[in-house]
């Protein structure tokens, strides 16, 4: 028995994969029934006892409210979540909230309420995952590299650890999905060096481009783009809610109010949809669902169902383009374009990736569904001591896909890692606290100078610091962002030895998705805004910075009294200063030097310390 293998898991939001590679080859482990792909759908018994797979999506039929899928899109979110929001209609299955606004999926089951998070749901896939690998192998597996789309965010990625962690695994790697097809691709054909290709990753519940370029030994990720809330399951919605037009429309049948239709017909638009991958037409029969029809049927063209699913399908070919932009690299220095993800079979969507590389051929996998698995499996082997897996070493180079910072006094964004920056990396900026023993540092993700329109993560508070001056006191702020894409926030001041420290959480702030901008398009798109606002924080900041150690002066050398109408103003000053926005840059300018005429003489005067 070998302790040390190590396999491969895509764990997908509509199939889950496992490979192993040993022996100078790949192999997909098929679960108990044959397949080589398991549906990532749960169905929990009414009476007790779990099902998962194919057969639990047929069984779920008869209830559908027991059956759960698409977990990986409910994971790391919050319950206000506009995605958990909009798909409220479309699942059959309750979904509530908790006390921290993280939402739980709930069923019956003897006749009691059970109640399941998305981490205890992946668990349960990964362990029946586990299962098959280890009866294929005939041996106990423990160790597995994960794939997880690129544009997971942190609290997405440690969600996915803890899952493997309770279901048995040690996780050697969480590695992106558009990064593992394209290592299965690079090791599996002779690709010269200085190639540069483009994977484009349309899956179940979520879509990943990223531009790699393999080079001396190394596979380096040079842009990265995606949408955790887009993929095949909501191309199955657009013709979802055409079924739910044409029942209402012609039967005056509200067919979003009953789960058990619901359910049915979503199986119906799926099927529907992968039909049209090589057929003109779908024919989809609906039996027992209207009263007084017995029997419809419905013709979809895929003409239709490219007209109700354009939008979605320009979506990828937006976030394709923006990749390129934002990396620089032009259409023709693309070599190959990389299909994998089941969605990619749809024709519509190859016609308009030729089309925008100037009719350039694709190069689609064999099975789409597979290959993100066994790039898994081929890092898997790279990161195992096991002797049956023995395999050409290729490094891989992931990178930030948005840039990290923290909030300054004025509400400017301080940037301390840029977007694609590589992975894993560690950075650190000196900065000043103006706390008196203690400090928050609230931490963003975005690209906006102006920090409340990026996405708040959460916060990092440091006590016990060292008394001192205004901005006499420095603070090193740091960054690290791990091999799993794991981001640590860690501040430390060197004089009292204080250091704080915190894994970072992409929900912990009050606002929705929905809310939030934080988009390379938003930023490219206000440009001149964020530079006009960078300008006004420092503005703000400068000001900020003299008044408070003004009144620091006041209040060390005991002249409070004696200038206690320039002490109210000074202080009036500094509560208008921190409500001022943009648009208030000339009294902003004003205010400055109105506080300069009433406060340089007495600074002067009585040889004031660490002014500005």
């Amino acid at each position: 028995m070998d302790d040390d293998l190590a396999i491969g898991i895509d764990l997908g939001t509509t199939n889950s994969c496992v490979s192993v590679y040993t022996k100078g080859r790949i192999r997909i482990l098929e679960n108990e029934r044959g397949g080589k792909v398991t549906p990532s759908f749960i169905y929990f018994q009414p009476q007790g006892g779990i099902v998962i797979g194919e057969h639990a999506k047929t069984i779920s039929v008869h209830k559908p409210e027991n059956g759960i899928y698409e977990i990986k899109r409910l994971v790391g979110r919050k319950f206000d979540d506009t995605y958990i929001q909009k798909s409220l209609d479309y699942f059959p299955f309750e979904i509530s909230s908790d006390v921290s606004n993280s939402p739980v999926i709930s069923f019956k089951q003897n006749n009691t309420r059970i109640e399941k998070t998305p981490q205890e749901l992946c668990t349960i896939i990964l362990q029946e995952l586990k299962k098959y690998a280890e009866a294929k192998l005939n041996q106990t597996v423990n160790k597995a590299v994960i794939t997880v789309p690129a544009y997971f965010n942190v609290t997405q990625r440690e969600v996915t650890l803890a899952a493997a962690k309770s279901a048995g695994f040690t996780v050697l790697k969480l590695l992106n999905e558009p990064t593992a097809a394209a290592l299965a691709y690079y090791l599996e054909n002779d690709i010269v060096e200085n190639h540069i290709s483009l994977v484009y990753d349309l899956g179940g519940g979520t879509f990943d481009v990223a531009v790699l370029e393999k080079k001396f030994g190394t596979v380096e990720v040079l842009c990265v783009g995606g949408d955790t809330q887009l993929g095949g399951h909501d191309l199955d919605n657009c013709i979802l809610e055409y079924i739910f037009e044409v029942l209402r429309n012609d039967y005056e049948y509200h067919a979003k109010m009953d789960p058990d239709d619901k359910r049915r017909l979503r199986i119906k638009c799926e099927e529907a949809k992968k039909e049209l991958s090589s057929a003109n037409e779908a024919v989809i029969t609906i039996n027992g669902v209207v009263p007084k029809h017995p029997k419809i049927i419905i013709t979809l063209p895929r003409t239709l169902f490219e007209k109700k699913a354009s939008k979605l399908f320009q979506r990828t070919i937006d976030i394709l383009h923006n990749c390129l932009v934002d990396a620089k690299i032009s259409k023709e220095s693309i070599q190959e374009i990389i299909l994998c993800g089941g969605s990619t079979r749809i024709p519509k969507i190859q016609e308009m990736i030729s089309e925008y590389f100037g009719g350039k051929q694709l190069n689609k996998f064999v099975n789409p569904d597979e290959c993100v698995a066994e790039g898994a499996a081929l890092q898997a082997a790279m990161l195992s001591t096991s002797k049956k897996q023995d395999i050409e070493q290729l490094e891989m180079v992931d990178l930030v896909p948005i840039s990290l910072g923290y909030r300054s006094l004025g509400e400017g964004m301080r940037f301390v890692i840029r977007r694609n920056t590589k992975i894993p990396t560690k950075a650190s900026i000196m900065c000043t606290n103006e706390g008196d023993t203690s400090g928050i540092f609230e931490i963003y993700e975005g690209e906006r100078t102006d920090v409340r329109k990026n996405r708040y993560l959460g916060k990092l508070f440091l006590d016990g610091l060292t008394p001192a001056p205004p901005g006499q006191r420095s603070v090193i702020f740091t960054l690290d962002i791990d091999n799993n894409g794991i981001l640590t926030a860690r501040a430390e001041e060197k004089v009292s030895n204080t250091v704080s420290e915190v894994k970072v959480n992409y929900t912990r702030g009050d606002r929705s998705e929905f809310e939030i901008k934080n988009s390379l398009l938003d930023a490219v798109e206000n440009q001149e805004i964020d530079k006009k606002f960078k300008k006004f924080v420092k503005m703000k900041e400068k000001l900020d910075a003299y008044l408070s150690s003004f009144l620091y002066n006041l209040d060390t050398k005991n002249l409070s009294e004696k200038y206690r109408s320039v002490q109210i103003f000074c202080s009036e000053r500094m509560n208008d200063l921190y409500d001022m926005e943009v648009d208030q840059e000339n009294t902003v300018k004003g205010l400055y030097k109105e506080v300069k005429i009433k406060c340089n003489a007495i600074a002067e005067r009585h040889n004031f310390e660490y002014m500005p």
